[in-house]
């Protein structure tokens, strides 16, 4: 009985300082909002009741700074990088699948809407086609699910369009790489597990993506 109490009282102290971390870890993501709140709030629920383990809970740390660091490290003329932010997502989501119920679906709706809420940082510059399209396929993304083989495609094509400007091509070498690029696009948007909204907004996007727009504003500015 004592050493049950003692066990007891150490998980709540622990649990204690892990719910003071936190708001630390939603506010990672951006500046407060209800969404945000809730997650934290239902977090700090599933600790209180054991739900989730201190491991899970620490590896959700883990993976939330990484969705952080990737967003700071975005910066004009950096590779389109879709994978890193992707893998941690989905990292997240297996954890939440391992979560005891109810505390389980909780979080994992918590976490499906926050991405889903998540808007991109304001841009001082006008979107360019090819950087509308970056924008709204990484959204596609963390919105979806797609397989990590799609996710490496579509950061493979992005990149082809981000470099077809200034490889020293031809014009219609590049004409050629942006068509195959394009299509590639096109091909997985169509064929993986995305939202139909953003299926639809990649598409257009793509349409509006003709010889002129290059790989321009395919930049990670943005993304």
């Amino acid at each position: 009985m004592k050493l049950k109490r003692r066990v007891i009282t150490y998980y709540a102290i622990l649990a204690a300082v892990l719910i003071a971390a936190l708001p630390r870890l939603v506010a990672a993501q951006d500046e407060s909002n209800p969404v945000k709140e809730k997650f934290q709030q239902d977090l700090r629920a599933a600790v209180m009741d054991q739900s989730i383990t201190v491991p899970q809970l620490k590896e959700i740390q883990a993976n939330v700074a990484i969705l952080k660091e990737a967003k700071g490290e975005q910066q004009p003329g950096a590779p389109v990088d879709l994978v890193t932010p992707y893998t941690a997502v989905t990292k997240i989501r297996q954890i939440m699948a391992t979560v005891k119920q109810p505390a389980r679906d909780t979080l994992r709706q918590d976490f499906q809407l926050m991405m889903a809420t998540k808007q991109p940082a304001p841009s001082t510059e006008p979107d360019t086609p090819g950087k509308k399209l970056g924008k709204d396929v990484f959204a596609a993304v963390m919105h979806g699910e797609p397989t990590p083989a799609q996710v490496q495609q579509l950061q493979d094509s992005l990149r082809s369009l981000q470099t077809v400007k200034g490889s020293g091509e031809g014009l219609l070498q590049q004409f050629r790489t942006l068509k195959a690029a394009k299509a590639q696009i096109a091909q997985i948007i169509n064929a993986g597990s995305f939202r139909p909204q953003d299926k639809q907004t990649v598409l257009d996007d793509l349409d509006n993506l003709g010889p002129k727009g290059g790989g321009g504003g395919l930049r990670r500015n943005g993304l």
